[in-house]
C-alpha cells in the first residue's frame, strides 16, 4: 500500500471510478442484450407471420422463398403439418445440430395438438412458432430455429462502441482524481510541513490558507495549536529567565551575608546579627517563591484538592475586609456590597485566598487616604460579580494584558521596591478558573483599577 496520502487518494478514486465504469458497462450490456434479444424475436415472429400468410409449402415457389428467408434470418424454417400434411425443413440460414434436430420435432409435434404463436427456448436453441393453413384448410406450424446467442448478437457492436468511449471517459476520469487527490492532500501536506517545522521550534511562519470544509477547520486549529505553543514556549522562557532573576537577588544576598560571616568581616555582634538577619528574611523570600511555584503548578495540573461547599460571597468578603482593614491610619476600605448574594458552591478557603489577595494588593497601592471600594452584582446571566476598586495610580494600557502573568510586576509607577513574587494575580485567576469563573482587570491611567472576580451562581 503506497504511504502517501495523495498516492492513496489517486488510488482509491481510480477504483471508484473503475468500479463504477465496470458496473455501468455490465448493466448496460445486460439491458441491452435483453433488448437485443426481444427486438429480434419479435422481428422474426413478425416476418413469420408475414411469410405464413402466402407460402404454400408444396409450391417449388414456396420452397424457393423458405431458403431465400433461412438464408436471411440465418435460421433454420420447418414446416410442420399433420401427418398426411407435407413437411419441410430448410437450413440454409442455419443447420440444426442432429443431437438437436430429433428435439426440435418432438416440440413442434407436441406444439401441433394446439398450434399457437409463441417462443420456445430449449437448451442453447429458441424456437418461434406461427400458425399457418395448410392446403386443406387445416392448421399447421410455420418454425424458426435460431441459436439463443445469435438473438443477442448486436451487442458486440455496442461495446466495440462503447470501448473507445470507456477509455475517453478513463483518461478524464484520471485527470479529474489526479486533480482532486492533489487539491485534497495539498492541505495535509501544508500541515505536515508545518508540524516538522513546529518539531524544529519554529513557530513564526504565517497562518496557512484554510477553507471552509472539515480540512479548513483541521488547519485553523492546527494554527491555534501553534500559536497557544508559542506563547507557551515564550511563557517558559520567560519564567525561567524571571525565576532566574527573582532567585539570583536573595541568592547573591545570602552569599554576601554568608561569606562576611566565613571571612570573618563581621567581626562585631552587631554585624553577625545584621547577617544573619538578612540571610533568613532572603531565604524565606526563596521559600516564599518557590511554594507559590509549587502551588500555581498544581493548580494548573489539578492536584489541588477543592471542597466546594453552599457559599454567601457577600459573608466572605466582609470577613476578609474585617481582617485587613487598617485599624488606625492608611486607605479605608468601603463595603458596597448587597446584603447578600444567592448561594454558590465553592471553596471557602480558595476564594478567601482570592479575595485576600485583591484587597492586599489594592491597600499596598492605594494612598493613605485613598478610598477602596468592595462591590458586586448578580449580572444578566446569572453569574455572581464581585470587584475591587482601589485608588492608586492605575495600570499602563500596554501593561493591564499582562497582570496576569506570571512573575510579572506592576509598572513602576504603581511601583514601592519589591512587592512580591509576581504570582498573587495568577494563583487567584487560577483558582476562580477551577471554579468554573474568571478574574479579569480594568484600569484608566489615574484613576486606580478594579479587579472583579466572576463565579457561576
Amino acid at each position: 500500500m503506497p504511504q502517501s496520502h495523495r498516492a492513496r487518494l489517486l488510488i482509491a478514486f481510480l477504483a471508484v471510478v473503475l468500479s463504477s465504469l465496470a458496473l455501468f458497462m455490465g448493466l448496460t450490456l445486460l439491458q441491452f442484450g435483453a433488448y437485443s434479444r426481444n427486438a429480434r424475436v419479435q422481428e422474426l415472429r413478425l416476418r413469420l407471420k408475414l411469410l405464413s400468410s402466402w407460402v404454400d409449402p408444396p409450391s417449388p415457389q414456396a420452397k424457393d422463398a423458405l431458403r431465400g428467408a433461412s438464408a436471411e434470418w440465418g435460421a433454420a424454417l420447418l414446416v410442420y403439418g399433420g401427418e398426411r400434411q407435407p413437411r419441410v425443413y430448410v437450413s440454409e440460414g442455419f443447420a440444426i445440430p442432429d443431437a438437436d434436430l430429433a428435439r426440435v420435432k418432438i416440440i413442434l409435434e407436441r406444439e401441433l395438438a394446439f398450434p399457437r404463436a409463441t417462443t420456445l427456448t430449449s437448451e442453447d436453441l429458441t424456437l418461434i412458432l406461427q400458425p399457418m393453413n395448410i392446403a386443406d384448410q387445416t392448421t399447421g406450424l410455420l418454425a424458426a430455429a435460431i441459436p439463443s446467442g445469435n438473438l443477442i448478437a448486436g451487442w458486440q457492436h455496442l461495446l466495440d462502441a462503447m470501448i473507445p468511449a470507456a477509455l475517453f471517459g478513463l483518461i478524464i476520469s484520471t485527470v479529474l482524481a489526479v486533480w482532486l487527490a492533489r487539491s485534497i492532500a495539498r492541505p495535509v501536506t501544508r500541515l505536515t510541513v508545518a508540524a516538522n517545522r513546529m518539531a524544529q521550534g519554529i513557530f513564526d511562519d504565517p497562518p496557512l490558507p484554510a477553507s471552509r470544509d472539515e480540512l479548513g477547520h483541521l488547519t485553523r486549529a492546527f494554527d491555534a495549536m501553534r500559536v497557544q505553543v508559542r506563547d507557551a514556549q515564550q511563557r517558559q522562557r520567560d519564567f525561567l529567565t524571571n525565576v532566574s532573576h527573582d532567585l539570583k537577588t536573595p541568592l547573591a544576598i545570602v552569599q554576601g551575608y554568608a561569606s562576611a560571616l566565613a571571612d570573618g568581616a563581621a567581626d562585631t555582634e552587631s554585624a553577625r546579627q545584621r547577617a544573619l538577619t538578612g540571610i533568613q528574611r532572603e531565604t524565606e523570600r526563596m521559600t516564599r517563591l518557590i511554594g507559590a511555584l509549587l502551588e500555581l503548578a498544581r493548580l494548573e495540573a489539578g492536584l489541588t484538592p477543592f471542597h466546594p461547599v453552599a457559599l454567601d460571597l457577600a459573608e466572605l468578603a466582609r470577613q476578609v475586609i474585617a481582617d485587613l482593614a487598617p485599624p488606625t491610619e492608611g486607605p479605608r476600605i468601603v463595603d458596597a456590597l448587597p446584603p447578600a448574594f444567592p448561594t454558590l458552591q465553592a471553596d471557602p478557603t480558595q476564594i478567601e485566598r482570592v479575595l485576600t489577595n485583591l484587597l492586599e494588593n489594592a491597600l499596598r497601592f492605594t494612598p493613605r487616604d485613598g478610598v477602596i471600594t468592595v462591590g458586586g452584582a448578580v449580572e444578566p446571566a446569572g453569574n455572581i460579580a464581585l470587584w475591587v476598586q482601589d485608588a492608586g495610580p492605575g495600570i499602563a494600557p500596554d501593561a493591564l494584558p499582562h497582570v496576569f502573568d506570571r512573575f510579572y510586576q506592576a509598572d513602576p509607577a504603581r511601583s514601592t521596591g519589591r512587592i512580591g513574587s509576581g504570582l498573587g494575580l495568577t494563583i487567584a485567576r487560577e483558582i476562580a478558573r477551577r471554579h468554573g469563573g474568571d478574574l479579569t482587570a480594568a484600569s484608566q491611567p489615574g484613576q486606580g483599577a478594579r479587579f472583579t472576580l466572576t463565579l457561576p451562581a
